[in-house]
């Protein structure tokens, strides 16, 4: 499939972006996590690029990381899990390593039950997000209580017992994203119309315990939507001198991406806070440097430079953007996607693009507390540093 060239790109750079465009992500399947993938032993999955030898985790990732030990049941308590993490006994890998994603300051683990995303057409690389734990004590806050822990085996017990089936339907997902984009969707920050679309696809009983939990979280589509991205992004990878983004995180300490001509390698800047607005009860508080692999949507052309798309985004997070969204999606991105022809969205970011046109784009993204204790304190735009491109360009021209 050729995408139309409305910038002036490199033939690798358009071979990677026809791979994006090529694919078509089905949701197929609900697993656990052990079962649908080689998993690590002894290894919980976080956002981002890896965590240096040396580093500080954050208290947010430190909070999810115990609650999710304990529910693994690989420790009694959370003074327990906390020791083995700081003995290593317990490790912490990037999740986009292993073709997982997961938002925030949540952590994957063996047990949690994972939503499966393949190509309807080449379902051999499968990619993989837990479910969204709606707006309660959900392990993507960070946050330190026992709720956390009892939230996440409902939610991958009876849950995803009932959910497990209508997750079997092959549902495809661009149509859902398209038709969310012109509802007034971003597609990150914003997603209810998707989630409303996906949940109508789904069929589950409307009687049904999980029924009512998916309606009243307008963000259930976002993890799943993640997977999907991080499926049409793999496609890329390995195209020989393509610096097209296939990989865009943090984790609250370092922001990272990896480009389509080399695999697998993270290029890496100290993470800065999103800039945005406080909720009213965290009036000076103080926000966790960007974290969450959902920046992944941004990454593909979706989320903050899509908020010409959603008027909501745009009047609460609008003011902070550095420049109008439709302004950077057509300086940076390669052109509209042939499978989203209802919003005419564009997708597909290159770090040469980036470089060349001296612009910056931007992710929508959830401020945290710094300190692990109040979870979610606000939401903001974070403008990505020019010296992540910088950086990963002249390290691919030095290995080519």
């Amino acid at each position: 499939m050729n995408v139309r060239n409305v910038m002036n790109t490199t033939t690798a750079d358009r071979e990677a972006f026809d791979a994006i465009a090529r694919i078509d992500p089905v949701l197929c399947d609900c697993v656990p996590a052990a079962d649908a993938m080689d998993f690590p032993d002894d290894t919980l999955l976080h956002a981002g690029p890896p965590f240096l030898p040396g580093r500080t985790v954050p208290p947010p990732v430190l909070n999810s990381a115990a609650a999710t030990i304990v529910f693994e049941g690989w420790a009694a308590d959370r003074r327990e899990a906390l020791a083995m993490l700081a003995d290593r006994s317990i490790r912490l890998e990037a999740a986009q390593d292993h073709r997982c994603v997961v938002p925030l300051a949540a952590v994957l683990s063996p047990s949690q039950s994972v939503q499966v995303v393949r190509d309807a057409y080449d379902p051999v690389e499968p990619t993989f997000a837990a479910f969204n734990g709606g707006t309660g004590p959900c392990v993507r806050l960070g946050l330190p209580g026992p709720e956390v822990v009892e939230h996440l085996r409902w939610l991958n017990g009876p849950f995803a017992d009932a959910v497990r089936l209508a997750m079997k339907q092959r549902i495809h997902l661009l149509p859902i994203a398209d038709q969310a984009l012109v509802a007034g969707d971003d597609c990150h920050g914003r997603t209810p119309a998707a989630t409303r679309l996906l949940l109508d696809a789904m069929r589950v009983d409307e009687d049904s315990d999980a029924h009512r939990f998916i309606a009243a979280s307008p963000s259930f589509f976002l993890n799943l939507w993640m997977a999907a991205v991080k499926g049409m992004l793999s496609a890329a990878e390995g195209v020989a001198g393509s610096s097209v983004v296939t990989a865009l995180a943090g984790n609250g300490v370092d922001a990272g991406i990896q480009l389509a001509g080399r695999p697998g390698v993270w290029h890496r800047v100290p993470a800065s806070p999103p800039v945005g607005a406080l909720l009213p009860s965290f009036a000076g508080g103080v926000a966790l440097p960007a974290i969450g692999d959902s920046a992944v949507v941004d990454a593909f052309g979706l989320g903050a430079m899509a908020f010409a798309h959603s008027p909501a985004q745009e009047e609460a997070l609008g003011r902070f953007m550095p420049a109008p969204a439709a302004e950077l999606a057509a300086a940076l991105l390669y052109g509209p996607h042939p499978a989203l022809p209802e919003s005419g969205a564009r997708f597909g970011l290159a770090a040469r693009t980036v470089v060349d046109a001296g612009r910056q784009p931007v992710v929508a993204l959830g401020l945290l507390d710094a300190t692990g204790v109040h979870g979610r304190i606000g939401g903001g735009v974070w403008t990505v540093p020019a010296d992540l491109f910088t950086t990963a360009m002249r390290a691919m021209t030095l290995a080519a």
